[in-house]
């Protein structure tokens, strides 16, 4: 029987599957924190946000989080603390090693930081950062190395690391993806000099909007209060460096707290969505996953395939438009690879893996909530696509 919508079927599921779902909680759940935060007229550097910090610091096991507005102005700020700590300004340019293939974000903080990024080509089988390809493009006026978890697997961390202690340039991690991640069994957030986490809702811990930089440096750890507060020390209105407002609202607080709770929750079931997934899916010619290291737990931020076009039988772009007819929500994550947006075009920077790996990546929906009878439907159709791909090649010429 033919199900799918491309081909005139009735589909596979009666209505959409969105790429993610967060997990939120009913009014109850936060009420009594809510009513305390509102009464006191306190909405912004309050006691939600210091007791948010301090939970999060004993969840990672990292002596300082500093709660900022997003991930990207966590980065930001913690390459601005570099810059700062050697006695840089913030006109003073220098470089820092990007991957290429990773959200915009972390190219956008190393620009708002003053920075030139030079980029890093990927892994071909955990899609991190090419090792070998950043010592060979360390250089004399290289600030620090940005290492992306991408969909939260920490995948060579150690060699990273192992770089960084040869070399004496310091790693900042972008732990967007990385609430829900065990490294070696413990929570990721105290390798390098910083991590900077997102709570964005397609996050397994979600504030809304925010995010945090976690360090066990003491002067960063300063450093950064100090620039989330416009570059202001506490009770002062004297700029010390530029700095902006970056801080994390009461109620995003509240929000982010009461996620903490249901972390491990939304991690085991997305971990076991992407064992169903793995399993259906894996004697699937043309189709391939991510690479994480049996030792470590990935948070799953997205479940990501990698489509051989030519042993699937469809191209990446012709599955992801299936998908779409389907009311299947997807991300080609991530397309384009950021050395190839145009705002880089006159200073081209050629990262061949992490380009092949844009062209081929798509994410189908996962969720904590995610019912079995969506997987299977998600499950079905791209089964049922590569079975008949050239019929649905005829469709979408």
């Amino acid at each position: 029987m033919n199900r799918l919508k491309t081909l005139g079927g009735p589909g596979h599921y009666p209505g959409k599957i969105p790429l993610c779902r967060p997990p939120l909680p009913e009014l109850a759940n936060i009420a009594e924190r809510l009513t305390i935060s509102l009464a006191s007229g306190i909405l912004t550097k309050g006691d939600q946000l210091s007791e948010f910090e301090a939970e999060v610091c004993q969840v990672l096991g990292v002596k300082y989080a500093v709660g900022v507005s997003s991930c990207t102005v966590g980065l930001t700020l913690a390459l601005a603390s570099l810059k700062w700590s050697k006695g840089l300004r913030h006109e003073d340019r220098r470089t820092v090693l990007v991957p290429s293939f990773t959200f915009l974000a972390t190219a956008s903080a190393a620009l708002w930081a003053g920075l030139d990024p030079v980029f890093v080509d990927a892994d071909e089988e955990t899609f991190n950062i090419d090792v070998k390809d950043a010592q060979k493009k360390l250089r004399s006026d290289t600030l620090a190395i940005l290492c992306t978890h991408i969909f939260g697997n920490p995948t060579g961390v150690d060699e990273v690391i192992s770089l960084s202690e040869k070399t004496g340039v310091p790693v900042i991690f972008d732990a967007a993806h990385g609430f829900g991640v065990l490294h070696r069994g413990k929570g990721i957030g105290s390798e390098g000099i910083a991590s900077s986490f997102s709570l964005t809702p397609t996050k397994l811990l979600t504030s809304g909007e925010g995010g945090f930089v976690t360090t066990n440096d003491e002067n960063m750890a300063i450093n950064l209060r100090i620039l989330r507060e416009y570059g202001t020390a506490p009770g002062k209105h004297d700029m010390v460096y530029p700095g902006l407002n970056g801080r994390m609202s009461e109620l995003h607080a509240i929000l982010g707290r009461w996620g903490l709770t249901k972390l491990e929750s939304e991690s085991d079931e997305r971990n076991r969505r992407v064992r169903l997934y793995k399993d259906k899916l894996s004697k699937v010619p043309g189709l391939s996953f991510q690479k994480i290291d049996p030792k470590d737990r990935c948070s799953y931020k997205d479940f990501a395939i990698r489509v051989n076009g030519d042993k699937f039988g469809l191209t990446r772009d012709e599955l992801a438009e299936v998908m779409a007819r389907e009311n299947f929500e997807c991300k080609k994550y991530f397309y384009p690879a950021v050395s190839n947006h145009t705002y880089f075009a006159n200073n081209k920077q050629d990262c061949p893996v992490a380009t092949k790996l844009s062209e081929e990546m798509i994410c189908p929906p996962l969720f904590g909530t995610m019912t079995d009878a969506q997987q299977e439907a998600v499950i079905g159709t791209i089964i049922e696509a590569h079975e008949k791909a050239q019929e649905i090649k005829k469709v979408l010429k």
